[in-house]
């Protein structure tokens, strides 16, 4: 139709449309859109926001049931199961020069894989 997204009402209909909560609250809003239409609005956000708190706030706790302080019992546990370290050995190990019994060896490539030159 011509009108748009305006609905066409009758006289008898717009009165009832008036009396009625939806159309109360529709002249509300036309007079003051702050009041009416913004707090509410912007009220459920904060509500929104303290009420899904308790959900994230269920996310940290389980991170920190799963990190947890180690009582003294599981330290000296802990200190008994370390092995010992010789600096050198480390220097070392780290180096690579302790694995000097190696070869580079060329793995074999299947029929008509290509070599992979540039």
């Amino acid at each position: 139709m011509g009108f748009g997204n305006k609905v066409f009402r009758s006289a008898r209909q717009q009165a009832a449309f008036e009396r009625s909560f939806a159309g109360r609250y529709q002249m509300l809003i036309k007079k003051n859109p702050f009041i009416f239409f913004g707090v509410p609005f912007c009220g459920m956000i904060v509500l929104g926001s303290y009420w899904l708190a308790g959900f994230t706030a269920v996310k940290f706790e389980r991170e920190d049931r799963r990190i947890h302080e180690l009582n003294e019992e599981d330290m000296l546990s802990l200190k008994k199961k370390q092995r010992k370290v010789d600096v050198k050995e480390e220097y070392y190990r780290l180096q690579g020069l302790a694995d000097e019994d190696w070869e580079p060896v060329r793995v074999e490539r299947f029929e008509g894989e290509s070599e992979n030159v540039w």
